[in-house]
């Protein structure tokens, strides 16, 4: 063996040695029994798992979700001096969207025309004209998507989803595909969190008692009204706020059975306008209270009145953790501890020094965490979530306070899950297509080629191992389409076969030795060849840089394929050859 031959031997060892080590923790993982999983501890599985080829949603089974961006709360939160007239027509303006199937702005243009409303008065900063405003109100409601996009990629970064798809659907929807999940509705919960953090000053009992009296004589004037008038008003068969909240302790609550009542209560016209008036707002807490059985055993909610003014937001969080508590009552109990950057330290050190001794709630998407006493002044920017149901609660609310609040609330519009015995079908069958494809090919060439079609049988089994290292090289997702990819480069490697027998049978029928017939063979279909794979080269990134999800894999496991499909007909097929020759004076070829 001379030493060109020798390098190129070394070359290709090493190369395939190299994909097959890249393998190995696919075929283990893949071959892994139920009994084998459970000998093996959870750090070795993950470590494993890691390291294998990762299979897509159509394969593995998991979830895909379609989420709705909230847009008339996000025209609701841009807006300034909100009065009744707007929140009627931001009410209408949502019963209506969620009904007709039309483009949101169309429909926001077409009802602030019907109804008269100037849109400077409460978007002042955005323009002067109604037209300026909706086309301003348009650029941040996709602003809002793209953070949303943002904001839920780190989400699902961090809960540890390998190869999410996450794309946009129009002007309000986001699609989400997630691989390999065994617990839809965490990561339902963790994508629909808001996670918008506010720490908020809690009113004193005086003030909580004057808001109460004040609702009470507005609900009783209204059934003493609807009463004398002998209608069926509104208010007619309500009870006041009064009535329905309970003390526990120093706190009011309300049992869950009677939280239709407190809601009805609160969505009153008249409520509102109170509550505005006072800078008021009633929130509840995020977990129940079971009193004993010698009470009357029903499930309350803590009731907090509130100043509606945050005093800060989680926009100044710089990190948050999951710890367990070590020390008091709390000890080995789920926390939250939050770190603040240097403008939320310093705003954080002056609302405490501002409101000692007074109650502060801590609250997350609307629901009270805890509302401890703010005893002394707190230096540094860190503080403690309590209350926590659970280690996982704890750990997908540090989640989603480290990735960032949603600008605006989203929805499921739609949910599927594929199961992982749909998915395990999907993986047979195209193990069964390439199987059955790679045995025709091959067939066909060595029936066509004779030992020629042999020596590309061998091409095209190494194109196959190397594409498949590769992808658990670069921690690609096999997808349905991938595996169709993989199908097509199983053809494209034997195309390239093909044109380079038929030159070098052109070379020998004009009398050229079998050595020189090959060197002109592989020299003249170099050419063709690169072409050729250059354009579908070319496709295939375009199809990455456009496509989403599935058509994304394909197009991986296409331009890899390309390259490696390239290889191995130029470099590995062509080695065997020259090495043949160069051991055996051959004057005939089989081909």
């Amino acid at each position: 063996m001379n030493s060109t031959i020798k390098s190129r031997f070394l070359l290709i060892l090493f190369v395939f040695g190299l994909a097959i080590y890249s393998l190995i923790p696919s075929i283990r993982f893949l071959n892994l029994t139920d009994d084998k999983i459970s000998q093996m501890s959870s750090e070795e599985l993950d470590n494993l798992s890691s390291k294998a080829l990762k299979l897509g949603l159509d394969l593995k089974g998991g979830i895909h979700i379609v989420l709705e961006v909230d847009l008339p709360q996000l025209i609701s939160n841009l807006a300034r001096n909100k009065d009744s007239k707007f929140e009627t027509f931001i009410t209408e303006l949502d019963k209506n969207y969620s009904i007709q199937d039309i483009d949101f702005f169309d429909l926001f243009e077409e009802q602030v025309q019907n109804s008269d409303l100037k849109l400077q008065r409460y978007f002042s900063s955005l323009g002067r004209t109604n037209d300026e405003i909706i086309s301003q109100l348009s650029v941040e409601s996709t602003d809002a998507l793209n953070r949303i996009v943002q904001i839920i990629q780190n989400r699902i970064d961090q809960f540890g989803v390998s190869e999410p798809s996450i794309q946009k659907q129009g002007n309000s929807r986001v699609v989400i595909e997630l691989a390999g999940i065994d617990n839809a509705e965490r990561a339902r919960d963790l994508l629909q969190s808001t996670a918008l953090l506010e720490l908020m000053i809690v009113k004193d009992v005086e003030n909580t008692n004057s808001l109460i009296k004040q609702i009470d004589l507005t609900i009783d004037s209204k059934n003493s009204a609807s009463t004398n008038n002998n209608v069926d008003g509104l208010f007619s068969d309500k009870e006041n706020l009064s009535s329905i909240l309970s003390t526990i302790g120093s706190n009011l609550a309300i049992k869950i059975s009677e939280l239709d009542k407190l809601n009805n209560i609160l969505n009153e016209e008249d409520v509102k306008q109170i509550l505005r008036a006072t800078n008021s707002t009633l929130l509840l807490s995020n977990s129940s209270i079971t009193l004993s059985d010698e009470f009357d055993g029903e499930e309350y909610l803590l009731v907090y009145h509130l100043y509606n003014n945050a005093e800060l937001s989680g926009g100044v969080i710089e990190d948050a953790q999951m710890k367990l508590s070590q020390s008091g009552v709390t000890a080995g109990q789920a926390t939250v501890h939050i770190d603040m950057n240097g403008d939320g330290s310093r705003e954080w050190a002056r609302i405490t020094g501002a409101n000692i001794n007074k109650r502060i709630a801590i609250v997350l998407d609307k629901k009270v965490h805890m509302a401890p006493v703010i005893r002394s002044q707190i230096y540094g920017g860190q503080t403690v979530i309590e209350g926590m149901g659970s280690i996982q609660e704890a750990e997908d609310i540090a989640i989603v306070l480290r990735a960032g609040a949603l600008p605006v609330p989203v929805s499921i519009a739609e949910e599927r899950t594929v199961g992982a015995s749909l998915g395990a079908d999907s993986v047979e069958q195209g193990r069964l297509s390439i199987a059955f494809g790679l045995i025709l090919v091959v067939v066909f060439m060595i029936a066509y080629y004779r030992l020629s079609g042999v020596i590309a049988s061998f091409s095209v089994l190494g194109t196959l191992t190397l594409l498949l290292g590769v992808l658990a090289t670069l921690g690609a997702t096999l997808t349905l389409p991938g595996i169709a990819g993989l199908i097509l480069t199983v053809g494209m490697s034997i195309d390239a076969n093909v044109i380079i027998f038929e030159r070098i049978k052109e070379e020998i029928r004009i009398g050229k030795s079998v050595k020189s017939a090959i060197d002109s063979g592989y020299a003249k279909a170099l050419s063709t060849i690169v072409d050729a794979n250059i354009t579908t080269g070319i496709a295939a990134a375009i199809l990455y840089q456009y496509g989403t999800g599935p058509i994304r894999g394909f197009a991986t496991v296409l331009f890899w394929g390309i390259i490696v499909s390239m290889f191995t007909s130029i470099i590995v097929s062509r080695f065997i050859f020259d090495f043949i020759i160069s051991r055996k004076n051959i004057r005939e070829l089989s081909i």
